[in-house]
């Protein structure tokens, strides 16, 4: 767990994946309740979360994917993904 404020994790969630529906020229409106996985592929969504972890100066788990459940096997909105985000990401080096 890392000490960064729930506010600064999901303001660069947020920023990130703007970034990339910019880029992808995505005209879908979105915000802390949407789920990122509906609109952006998983292969996208690593990136953007691997961008993110890298911003913030922190290591995520391999393997860990904020924006999905494996235990109900749904997609996760930002908030849930940045209180994930938040739970496993450990202060970097």
């Amino acid at each position: 767990m890392i000490a960064a404020s729930y506010d600064s994790v999901e303001k660069e969630i947020v920023n990130s994946i703007d970034e990339v529906k910019n880029v992808f020229r995505l005209k879908a409106a979105f915000d802390a309740d949407s789920c990122p996985g509906t609109m952006l592929t998983s292969q996208v969504l690593v990136t953007v979360i691997a961008r993110i972890a890298k911003k913030l100066g922190v290591i995520l788990p391999n393997g860990c994917y904020i924006f999905y459940d494996k235990k109900t096997k749904r997609q996760l909105s930002i908030k849930e993904g940045t209180e994930k985000f938040i739970k496993e990401a450990q202060n970097g080096k």
